[in-house]
């Protein structure tokens, strides 16, 4: 089936002044390109279709921009929540995102609570120059964990959903945030990819906190840069929002931010047991040879990192 062109612009001089209109249009079943002119679009688009690409005029061109933190109240409930903060809701099958940014403008976690700049919920994501920015949970790639720690801690589209096992591919993509905000249960790898931490009033960030499936192979963050605007030492690559939490960093620049521990055990010192961190050919200030728990430019897991990310290349049509 031919792909469908559809062409959003803020203007009226396209198809949809909104892509939320244009995706409701839609029927599911077929292939569909948006083409996003330039501007600022204030909406929160949610896309639940099966093939679909969302293509912006770039990434400081298009911007898809809404402040909802999980502290705003909601509609016969006390507050939104985490995962009904999204500025962009990512959903269906296959979906290819480039050449815009989408920002969650809530502000900081310590007064708006969590507040996703997207969620990535599709069976297969793909995003290439796009830019993430946000505080607290800028990125959360689905799946969910199987249960919650507190009541109604997943209220949103997903909460009853079966849980997905997705994958998911950034290239060249800047991503920016402050507390677990590259978070959730994909199998996914950045690669050529941006990280910016961003200062917290608590005096410590974190960029990642995985709940990865036991036995799925989580993050890899391939030949990325880190640098952002947090104080020396203050930065950890990651903790585990579940046990089975699995991030490895591979031949990536870390900044003088990166904590010298490098990896957070989230206060449960049994995390270290069944969490997997590690990282191979770290360089810049923030590179050490030694962590306070995962590995260190292991062999064999660097072979393996080496492995997932030449895998994920070449399935979504990057190979080198």
């Amino acid at each position: 089936m031919a792909r469908k062109i559809v062409t959003v612009r803020a203007d009226g001089s396209g198809d949809f002044t909104t892509l939320s209109a244009a995706a409701a249009a839609q029927a599911p079943g077929a292939p569909v390109q948006f083409l996003v002119g330039p501007g600022v679009y204030h909406e929160r688009p949610f896309l639940e279709l099966d093939d679909y690409i969302i293509t912006g005029a770039g990434m400081d061109r298009t911007v898809f921009s809404a402040g909802v933190g999980g502290r705003d109240p909601w509609p016969g409930e006390a507050k939104t929540g985490t995962f009904r903060s999204w500025t962009l809701f990512l959903g269906g099958g296959n979906v290819r995102v480039e050449h815009l940014t989408v920002e969650n403008t809530a502000g900081d976690g310590a007064k708006a609570g969590q507040a996703l700049a997207v969620y990535a919920d599709a069976t297969r994501v793909c995003m290439t120059d796009v830019a993430l920015h946000g505080n607290q949970d800028t990125l959360f790639l689905s799946p969910l964990p199987l249960a919650v720690r507190e009541p109604n801690g997943f209220r949103g589209p997903r909460e009853n959903s079966p849980r997905l096992d997705t994958r998911q591919y950034y290239r060249d993509c800047i991503i920016s945030g402050n507390i677990d905000f590259i978070f959730g249960g994909a199998n996914a790898v950045f690669d050529h990819c941006r990280i910016i931490p961003l200062a917290h009033e608590s005096g410590v960030s974190y960029i990642t906190a995985a709940n990865t499936p036991q036995g799925k192979p989580g993050f890899l963050f391939a030949d990325c840069t880190v640098q952002g605007t947090c104080p020396a030492k203050s930065v950890f690559l990651g903790r585990p929002w579940r046990a089975y939490a699995r991030v490895f960093w591979l031949d990536c620049q870390l900044s003088g931010e990166i904590h010298p521990d490098g990896w957070d055990n989230w206060n449960d010192p049994a995390n270290e047991t069944t969490a997997r961190f590690g990282e191979s050919g770290s360089h810049g200030a923030g590179a050490s040879p030694v962590r306070a728990f995962g590995t260190v430019n292991d062999p064999v897991q660097t072979a393996a990192m080496q492995r997932m990310r030449d895998e994920f290349r070449r399935d979504f049509g990057f190979a080198e």
